[in-house]
């Protein structure tokens, strides 16, 4: 239906796709209806798995659609080209494919020509889905029974008319009779059962036999093949080609769900789907026969012990306990379960710690400002952080303190803690900073466990032998796994890598360890795990969940959470900010000298392992996705943005326009902190990392190529490069030291005076004898002007978000080099308490 060229597009200096209709087809047929359909169809959709659509347009009597230009290959070519697929690569890009249908089904689209050809994986591993042109659009509110003419966007779908590529057509499509989203689920399970056999699932010698197959027969058992299929493969397969759509799943969120709790199943790395064992002498028939034989059996047995032994199981009971707005960071149990103490944030006041009684919803505060509970002992007494900062995600950094249950006199123990949780034997476990990393220690004093990135959620077993605790490699970093660690130190990993968690508890029988994860950015959810490495889902929620804790009774405390993250700019010589705010979870990275375009990253729903690097201007048009990691800064020209992978390692130079990236030598780097700048000859870059055994420090490495070099010493770090490219900013990493000014090309540092412990560098000022400073945790935010000779401060501006309720950590800041333009975001978590009873 047309032909389509790569292009440039001068506006925004970008490579990009154009699809231009063949110039036989005239205005007005069926065939120019579809493609405009095409357009709006796909354009209407955001979502990273969906090929993106810039423009529709008419030139000269030609129309044509502008979109992302991808670089890869078609999921036909990649079956074609292995012979067999690794399962764990199967698994991630139907989980991608079903997360893309799922976005176009929530706006009421359904794709109707899903196929190999129309699933595009690029050079990066992702799937993006390709032609839009039989998408329908469907009224959400509509009963589709009752509609048998379902309008489209531009054409009519008469009854009869069928739409769609032989082979790949639901049953309903080749009957011609009105479809819905239902016939995409049926379309991805022929190509899922492709995916995995190798092999057509319908087949005929001529297309009407395989519409006839699609009707009448069931695809050869994928165990018929010469591979290996795991069972529950199988079953998805099976369920999402059932021949009447009321059989099959009923959304493609149901799908989806299957899908993600298959991903704990595959771990060895390199799996593939392999040809099957042959046995010599032994008849499909026998084995057949063998099998009925074992099942009959066994089904004599349920009916035995079910019928002796089952019991009706109500399904789980939520009950709201909070109903303010604010942040919830920690809620515990008592040790008879029926008092509740939490830690919240309400309309933007300080941290307290509240009570209450399990079947109330009226709490009291116990006026301690800025602590947080973290444990409560079998004796009922707390463990609570006293003058309290956060960090990130639900972390915060004080002093340990033990006081009663209910309130009294506070005890302070330790400085620098995390969290901790109470043994049964009144022994702690403690999660402290301490010696440039984060340990675990049982009891205090006695390390466990220590690593670069940081520790959340500590647990002790019932039994005290062990303690269970979120291990994130990257600090401020919520990626993850589930660990646990003996008495002797002997840690084993439980989990694979989850994309966000926070939350751990054991269960209440001490048999299997319950947390709240997320796998690619979508809402967390409450999964299980057993000593074994066994995970399966207990529940799930449109909002994403917090496990708080387990009672010995199995009654279970858990926080919904709503995030957003606001964004306003002030674009110089305005005096109004804009609000730009831009998907749920996101961080400004850079903000251009003139202060009309800035670069954010995000991390929230489906961005995926790596995140996604965004650019989007002040005059609020769309965000433009510019490709995966975490942003870094604009290059001095504007047509670069450094960006760092953590999968694999490395940084990444993202094009602002036309060009590709560059990934620049890794060397002997293991890890990248989250921060890079270039010096102002474009010609090269600065960056956090360390090398294998050494701390963090900062690089200089050339864009051109050749390895980096160290700038600082290790335990040093900073990113922040004056005007003229001379000198750097670095702070001691325990940040007790003031910043110090490093020269670039050799030479000792000298500290800068006027700067304090909680202040924050933003930018050099434009003459580079100055630097603009603010207190993120501060309410209003001042902005200061600071003379880095005299340490004399100036204030500048000053930043009042409208509405403070949920406002959780600090407020980010960007600034021109001028100080007359400024952007800033933060994250809102509004959260509830719940307790849950009948959870298994």
């Amino acid at each position: 239906m047309g032909q389509v060229y790569r292009a440039t597009d001068s506006t925004l200096d970008r490579d990009v796709a154009i699809k231009i209709l063949l110039p036989d087809t005239t205005p007005g047929s069926e065939q120019f209806q579809r493609f405009e359909q095409e357009a709006r169809a796909a354009g209407a959709l955001n979502h990273p798995n969906i090929l993106a659509i810039y423009d529709i347009g008419s030139e000269e009597g030609l129309t044509y659609v502008v979109s992302e230009l991808l670089e890869g290959e078609t999921l036909r070519d990649r079956i074609r080209n292995n012979n067999s697929l690794p399962s764990k690569k199967i698994l991630d890009y139907a989980q991608q494919i079903v997360r893309g249908l799922a976005a176009a089904h929530a706006k009421g689209i359904v794709h109707r020509d899903l196929k190999p050809e129309n699933v595009f994986i690029t050079t990066d591993g992702h799937v993006k889905i390709l032609d839009f042109g039989l998408a329908k659009l469907i009224n959400p509110l509509a009963d589709i029974n009752q509609d048998p003419e379902a309008e489209t966007m531009r054409v009519k779908t008469r009854a009869g008319t069928i739409m769609g590529t032989v082979g790949y057509m639901s049953p309903e499509q080749v009957k011609g009779a009105p479809v819905d989203h239902r016939s995409d689920i049926f379309s991805f399970g022929v190509v899922f059962y492709e995916m995995l056999t190798g092999k057509r699932a319908f087949r005929g010698e001529s297309p009407i036999e395989v519409m006839s197959a699609i009707l009448s027969k069931e695809p050869p058992e994928p165990t018929e093949t010469e591979r290996a299929i795991a069972p529950a493969f199988e079953r998805i397969v099976r369920h999402c080609l059932e021949k009447r759509p009321e059989d099959r799943f009923q959304s493609t969120k149901d799908l989806a769900f299957d899908l993600e709790s298959l991903s704990g199943t595959f771990t060895t790395s390199g799996s593939t789907v392999t040809r099957r064992p042959v046995v010599k002498g032994v008849s499909r028939k026998m084995v057949a026969l063998a099998l009925a034989t074992v099942l009959s059996l066994a089904a004599v047995a349920a009916v035995y012990f079910v019928g002796k032994n089952s019991v009706s199981r109500e399904p789980p009971s939520y009950h709201q306990l909070t109903f303010r707005r604010g942040t919830i960071y920690s809620a515990r149990f008592s040790p008879d379960g029926d008092t509740i103490v939490f830690s919240a944030t309400w309309n933007g006041n300080p941290l307290d710690i509240y009570e209450m009684r399990s079947g109330s919803t009226d709490s009291k505060p116990l006026g301690l400002t800025d602590a947080q509970v973290l444990a409560v002992s079998p004796a009922s007494e707390m463990a609570v952080l006293l003058n309290s900062q956060h960090l990130y995600h639900s972390v915060r950094r004080g002093t340990l303190a033990r006081m009663p249950l209910g309130g009294g006199a506070a005890r302070e123990m330790l400085e620098n803690v995390h969290e901790v949780d109470w043994g049964p034997n009144g022994e702690l476990a403690v999660v402290r900073f301490a010696q440039e990393r984060n340990l675990l220690e049982y009891p205090v004093g006695k390390v466990l466990y220590q690593t670069d990135g940081y520790i959340s959620n500590p647990r002790v077993s019932p039994k005290g032998d062990a303690v269970a605790f979120l291990d994130h490699p990257f600090d401020g970093d919520d990626r993850g796994s589930v660990m646990i660690v003996d008495a002797q130190g002997q840690t084993k990993k439980l989990t694979g890598d989850w994309a966000g968690e926070d939350g751990l508890a054991w269960s209440a029988a001490g048999n299997e360890i319950w947390f709240t994860a997320s796998r690619s950015g979508e809402a967390q959810a409450l999964y299980a795990v057993t000593l074994s490495g066994k995970e399966r889902i207990v529940a799930r929620a449109p909002i994403s969940l917090r496990l708080q804790d387990i009672s010995r009774e199995g009654q279970v405390l858990l926080t919904g959470e709503s995030q957003s993250t606001p964004i306003a700019c002030l674009v110089p010589e305005e005096t109004k900010e804009r609000d730009l705010s831009w998907l749920n979870q996101v961080r400004i990275n850079d903000l251009s000298n003139d202060g009309k375009s800035f670069v954010f990253t995000h991390f929230g729903q489906s961005s995926g392992t790596n995140y996604h690097v965004y650019l989007r201007k002040a005059d609020g048009t769309s965000a433009i996705q510019l490709g995966d990691g975490f942003g870094g800064a604009f290059s001095p020209d504007g047509k670069w943005v450094s960006s760092i992978l953590s999968s694999p390692p490395e940084i990444v130079l993202l094009p602002t326009g036309a060009g590709q990236a560059k990934r620049l030598e890794r060397s002997g780097i293991e890890q990248y902190g989250y921060s890079t700048s270039w010096l102002p000859d474009g010609k090269s870059i600065v960056f956090n990392g360390k090398e294998p055994g050494h701390l963090l420090r900062t690089y200089w490495q050339s864009v051109d190529g050749g390895p980096p070099r160290p700038v600082t010493p290790e335990g040093y770090s900073g990113t922040l490069v004056s005007p003229d490219g001379q000198f750097l900013l670095a702070r001691d990493l325990d940040e007790k030291e003031a910043i110090a000014v490093y020269p670039l090309n050799g030479g000792e540092p000298r500290r800068v005076p006027g700067l304090e412990e909680n202040d924050r560098v933003i930018h050099w000022g434009a003459d580079g004898r100055s630097l603009y400073v603010y207190r993120p945790r501060e309410s209003p935010l001042k902005l200061f002007k600071l003379n880095i000779a005299t340490g004399q401060k100036e204030l500048g501006k000053e930043i009042v978000p409208a509405d403070l309720a949920g406002i959780r950590g600090p407020v980010n800041v960007l600034i021109t080099p001028d100080g007359r333009g400024y952007i800033y975001a933060f994250t809102r978590s509004l959260t509830d308490l719940y307790l849950v009873t009948g959870l298994n």
